[in-house]
């Protein structure tokens, strides 16, 4: 098969954003003069050394990458500036199934937090549900806070995929998400179900999309926010991608596990944490994130419901774990020892002595470590999802 760049570009521009479209081809045409090479030739190189079966050699356009994005940097370039130009290579080579992996917590990866996203609040998304006079505009805005997806992977959503509108809500939705290749075990709420019902009927049946343009879809948005009196600041964008804030936000707020938050908007996580996290976890959390994100007053009752009985699992978990450190303090009499370790080697400094033979306080000190750990997280991924580009 012969593979071009502008074959790959020629896709973009068909199922991507402009902007990306964009960014993508000044990257690649920066990286190709950098390098001495056009894109095709580059490419011919690259499946080179995938075949080469050479770890050493398969890695070499991670080095240039490396070495290009030093360049820019003595050049000048912003620090996301450096990253967008190295995404173009990037995604030519995954486009041809030949992927770089960038080692962790290379310089290539790092991104500046911006303010460029205005995410409005649970009271603006209700104002803007509201004012809504169709039924497409209104499953935008609930199907948009369900899934928190990309919206790349929003409006490629084809009817076919939906699952079954007849089980009982929130609804498991899966989709293998294109930025991060990932399985997004998602739900449909109990108000999105509903307006699916109402909207799929009236949609052309010969077109298997849900939804039309991302462009429209934005469009729609900023439509609705000028409709029901929310402020978009001058500096500021409203976009589809304020959804996967929202969420993420919501998820913080509530406390709930960030491996799991990242599985229900489809973010990468480890496998054998996808294993552990199983659907019930996933349902559970989704159904406490939308006692917050609910659009309607009516569809509350339904997620109180829900939610309660969530609140009494909780409470058996807790009363569960509570005999499990009481067994395990029997059973393994230096788990106490061990507990003191595990906290030392996260560089924790307390008064040891007070928690002498007191192995709860010990395990409920590791997890308010863990807690800040995952604050933190949070943090990380919703200032790396307000420099996402897909607009």
């Amino acid at each position: 098969m012969k593979m071009s760049a502008q074959e790959f570009l020629d896709y973009v521009k068909e199922t991507r954003a402009k902007s990306t479209w964009r960014m993508y081809k000044v990257g690649i045409k920066m990286f190709s003069d950098w390098f001495g090479k056009d894109a095709d030739q580059i490419l011919e190189l690259r499946r080179q050394d995938w075949v080469s079966g050479d770890m050493h050699t398969k890695k070499r356009f991670t080095r240039e990458l490396e070495r290009f994005y030093r360049w820019m940097e003595k050049e000048g370039y912003a620090l996301n500036t450096r990253r967008t130009n190295c995404n173009g290579i990037l995604q030519l080579f995954r486009f041809y199934e030949m992927p770089i992996t960038i080692p962790r917590g290379s310089d290539i990866s790092k991104t500046v937090p911006t303010t460029k996203d205005f995410v409005p609040s649970m009271t603006q998304y209700r104002a803007m549900f509201k004012v809504a006079k169709d039924t497409r505009s209104k499953l935008i805005i609930s199907m948009g806070k369900d899934l928190a997806w990309r919206i790349g992977d929003f409006v490629k959503v084809r009817k076919d995929q939906l699952p079954d509108l007849e089980l009982e809500p929130p609804i498991l939705f899966e989709l293998i998400t294109e930025k991060s290749d990932v399985i997004a075990k998602s739900f449909l709420s109990v108000e999105t179900v509903q307006l699916l019902k109402e909207y799929i009927p009236t949609t052309d049946t010969k077109n298997p999309m849900l939804f039309p343009s991302k462009d429209t879809i934005n469009r729609t948005l900023k439509g609705l926010a000028e409709k029901a009196g929310v402020k978009v600041p001058r500096n500021k964008r409203l976009r589809f991608h304020a959804f996967r804030k929202r969420f993420l936000s919501t998820c913080a707020d509530l406390g709930i596990d960030v491996n799991i938050a990242k599985i229900l908007c489809g973010k990468d996580v480890g496998g054998s944490m996808l294993e552990y996290l199983g659907e019930v976890k996933h349902k559970q959390a989704f159904t406490k994130a939308q006692s917050v994100l609910r659009l309607t007053d009516i569809t509350m009752s339904k997620i109180k419901t829900k939610e309660s009985d969530v609140i009494q699992e909780l409470r058996d978990q807790l009363n569960e774990k509570d005999r499990l450190i009481n067994a395990m303090g029997i059973l393994q009499p230096d788990l106490e020892k061990k507990a003191i370790e595990l906290l030392k080697s996260m560089n924790v400094t307390l008064a040891w002595e007070k928690f002498s033979g007191k192995l709860a306080d010990l395990l409920k000190e590791i997890d308010k470590v863990k807690q800040e750990e995952q604050r933190k997280e949070y943090e990380r991924i919703i200032a790396n999802n307000n420099n996402n580009n897909n607009h």
